[in-house]
């Protein structure tokens, strides 16, 4: 067998081969390389575990990986967090879950699994904020209900 036949046949078992390969990934190879260029270098770790929440985009995870300093608890958190989203609830308001991952990803410092109650209902009110870091801080006061008492604008009623 001549170097060359032996040369043609090693790459096309090569290229054979990687037909047959089924990464099974979502993104495509220019979404990763994009998503890796602008990454933090210390989140890059966790770029297989944002990839393997469905819900996520790759904007998302871009921006999760660019601007948010991560760790395993955070992504926890924004695991837990993630399920919170009902799109019939938030679409009403005109929110995409894009605009609740920005939303999570500006206050998951002040996040944990405790308050994740309190920062889905500070989310789902109508507003432009982004940063819940004092309702978050202290979500117990932010849970009490308020009593309702009936009030009138006037003293005294005179009927005639």
């Amino acid at each position: 067998m001549s170097l060359k036949n032996y040369f043609e046949r090693v790459f096309k078992n090569l290229s054979a081969l990687e037909n047959k390969m089924q990464t099974g990934f979502r993104f495509s190879q220019s979404e990763i390389n994009e998503m890796i260029s602008s990454a933090r270098n210390e989140n890059l770790q966790f770029f297989e575990s944002l990839a393997r929440m469905p819900e996520l985009t790759a904007f998302d995870v871009s921006y999760l990986l660019s601007s948010v300093s991560l760790s395993m608890e955070k992504i926890e958190i924004l695991k837990k967090a993630s399920s919170l989203y009902k799109e019939d609830e938030f679409k009403a308001q005109g929110q995409t879950f894009s605009d609740f991952v920005f939303r999570i990803g500006a206050n998951i410092d002040n996040l944990n699994m405790e308050n994740l109650e309190v920062f889905k209902d500070l989310v789902q009110c109508k507003n432009e904020l982004y940063d819940f870091s004092k309702a978050l801080q202290n979500p117990i006061k932010c849970k009490q209900t308020r009593k309702k008492e009936l009030q009138f604008a006037f003293q005294n009623v005179f009927i005639e």
